[in-house]
C-alpha cells in the first residue's frame, strides 16, 4: 500500500473480497479504498479500514471476486442499443412473460424512450395493463399484434396520446374497455392509430437515447470501456450524455481511416480526449480480396494516417488478408520510423502460423474475439501469449453477445487454452494497452481509475465457473452504475 490515510478519509472501501488486481505488483488483496475517481489504496481488510471515516460507503463484499472494469477492445457501440428498440413478443407464452419482458428492458432505456415492436397473439398471449403497468410506468409502450390487426399501449403511452374513458372509438376501430369503461390497452383497427401517430419518428437514430442504453447494459455486464469500431463518429453524442451525467462508459471512438485528413486538421491524435470519451482511432476492412492496386491505396491511407499520429486499426480475417495488413503496418514502420504507434489487426483470426511472429515482432496488436469465434481453437490464445504478442479481448456486439464472462469461458477452454488470468488480463490491462491507456485504467492499482466489477463467485477455479457467475455491482470513475438489486 502507497498511500498514507493521515488526514484522508476515503469515499467508499470494500473489504473482504477476493480482489485479483491483474497487477503484477501485487497480484491479490482483501480490499480496496476510492476517493473520488480514483483507487487511493490496495491492501488487506485492516489497510483499508483505516481509511474509512464517518461518511465512508463501506461494501462488505462478503468474499466475492473483484475485478477490474471489463474492457471490449471491439463493439459497435450504437447497434448494441439499437437491440433494445425493438422488442420480439413472439415466444411469450403468457401475459406475465409478457410483463417480464418489457420489465428486461427498462432495466437499461432512459426513462421516456418508448418500447416499440411486437408478435403478441390476440388469440393467445394479450398484454394486460393490470400487470405491464406496474413495470413501465416511466416508458411509453406500443406493440403490434403478430397480425397487425391490433396494438397494445400501456398507461403512459395512452397518456401521451391523450387517451381516457371517455375518449370516442374512431371509425372503423375499437379501443377495448374493462367494465369500468377505463382503457384495457388493447386498440383495434384504426385505433391504434391514435397512438402509432405520436410515436417518435427518430426512435432508432434518436443516438442520445440509444447510446445511453448501451451504457446501462454495458454496466450491468461489468463492461466499463469500451472501444466503437462502428466508425459513426458518435463523439459528440458521448460527450453530450458525459456533460449530462449519462454516460456509464468511458469510450474510445474511431472513425475510418478515409477521415484521416479531417481529424489531422483537427489536431487529433491517437487516444486524443479525457478521462471517458477520447478519438483518434482510425479503422478500415480488408477481406484479402484486394488487388494490386487496391493494396498500394491501404498502405498510403495507413501511412498517412499514421503519420498524423493518429491510431490505425485494420480487420482482417484469414491467411492471405492478415499478411496484407502485416505487410502494410511493416512498410508504414519503414517509412515513418519507430515509435509507440501500436498498430492493431482487429480479429486477426486464422492468420498463417508463419507470419505469427511478425506481431510481436512489430509491436502489432491482435484484437481478438474469443466468442464470436467460440468453437474454433482456443489455443491461438495462448499461443499468441507464448509469442509475447500484445492480446487486447473484445466481442463484436452487437454481432454477437456483449457479455465478457461468455467470451472469457470461450478462451479458457479446449486443448492448449490460456489460463482464466491471462483472458480476464487480456479483457483488462491488455484492452488498455491497446488504446493507449494502460497506465490509467486497466488494473486495480494505486492512482488509476477506479473502474471495477463485482462478481456472484470466481472464474478462477475452472472455465465452467465463467457460465455460474454474474455481475452483482460496477463501479465507474468511483460511482456505482449499477447494482443487481
Amino acid at each position: 500500500m502507497h498511500v498514507s490515510h493521515a488526514q484522508m478519509h476515503a469515499d467508499v472501501v470494500i473489504v473482504n473480497a477476493d480482489v485479483r488486481t491483474m497487477s503484477r505488483e501485487r497480484p491479490r488483496a482483501e480490499a480496496v479504498a476510492i476517493k473520488g475517481n480514483k483507487f487511493v489504496a490496495v491492501g488487506t481488510n485492516k489497510e483499508i479500514l483505516a481509511f474509512a471515516g464517518p461518511k465512508t460507503k463501506k461494501i462488505d463484499a462478503g468474499g466475492k471476486l473483484v475485478l477490474p472494469g471489463f474492457n471490449d477492445a471491439h463493439v459497435h457501440f450504437a447497434a448494441i442499443g439499437n437491440k433494445f428498440s425493438t422488442i420480439d413478443l413472439k415466444t411469450a407464452k403468457t401475459p406475465g412473460e409478457i410483463a417480464q419482458r418489457l420489465a428486461y428492458y427498462v432495466r437499461f432505456l432512459p426513462k421516456g424512450r418508448w418500447i416499440l415492436g411486437g408478435g403478441w397473439d390476440l388469440t393467445g398471449s394479450v398484454p394486460n395493463r393490470k400487470i405491464v403497468d406496474p413495470v413501465t410506468a416511466d416508458n411509453p409502450v406500443f406493440v403490434y399484434s403478430s397480425d397487425g390487426k391490433a396494438a397494445f399501449a400501456n398507461g403512459a403511452a395512452l397518456s401521451k396520446a391523450r387517451i381516457t374513458k371517455l375518449t370516442r372509438d374512431p371509425p372503423n376501430g375499437v379501443i377495448v374497455r374493462d367494465d369500468e369503461s377505463e382503457p384495457t390497452g388493447i386498440l383495434k383497427g384504426s385505433a391504434f392509430r391514435l397512438v402509432s401517430s405520436i410515436v417518435p419518428t427518430d426512435h432508432t437514430r434518436n443516438w442520445p437515447e440509444i447510446i445511453e442504453t448501451a451504457s446501462n447494459y454495458a454496466a450491468s455486464l461489468g463492461v466499463t470501456s469500451v472501444q466503437d469500431m462502428h466508425s459513426d463518429e458518435l463523439a459528440d453524442v458521448y460527450r453530450q450524455l458525459e456533460r449530462e451525467g449519462k454516460l456509464k462508459t468511458r469510450v474510445y471512438d474511431c472513425s475510418p481511416i478515409s477521415a484521416w485528413k479531417r481529424l489531422a486538421a483537427s489536431g487529433i491524435k491517437a487516444a486524443s480526449g479525457d478521462a471517458m470519451v477520447r478519438t483518434g482511432c482510425v479503422k478500415y476492412f480488408s477481406d484479402g480480396n484486394e488487388d494490386g492496386a487496391e493494396i498500394l491505396q491501404l498502405q498510403r491511407d495507413i501511412a498517412a494516417a499514421d503519420k498524423a499520429g493518429l491510431q490505425v486499426m485494420i480487420h482482417a480475417i484469414g491467411s492471405r488478408a492478415n499478411g496484407i495488413v502485416l505487410d502494410a503496418f511493416e512498410k508504414t514502420i519503414a517509412v515513418n520510423g519507430t515509435r509507440d504507434r501500436r498498430f492493431r489487426i482487429e480479429h486477426a483470426q486464422n492468420a498463417a502460423d508463419e507470419d505469427l511472429p511478425r506481431f510481436v515482432r512489430s509491436g502489432i496488436i491482435a484484437s481478438m474475439q474469443p466468442w464470436l469465434f467460440n468453437g474454433t481453437s482456443s489455443s491461438i490464445y495462448a499461443t499468441h501469449l507464448k509469442l509475447r504478442t500484445p492480446l487486447a479481448f473484445g466481442s463484436d456486439a452487437s454481432i454477437t453477445d456483449f457479455d465478457p464472462l461468455l467470451g472469457i469461458r470461450s478462451a479458457t477452454t479446449g486443448p492448449g487454452a490460456m489460463t482464466a488470468d491471462e483472458a480476464v488480463r487480456a479483457y483488462t490491462l491488455g484492452s488498455a494497452y491497446a488504446e493507449f491507456q494502460e497506465n490509467a485504467k486497466g488494473s486495480i492499482a494505486v492512482g488509476k481509475y477506479a473502474d471495477l466489477v463485482i462478481l456472484s463467485s470466481s472464474i478462477f477455479d475452472g472455465a465452467a465457473m465463467a457460465d455460474k457467475a454474474t455481475v452483482l455491482t460496477t463501479f465507474v470513475d468511483g460511482k456505482q452504475v449499477y447494482d443487481s438489486k
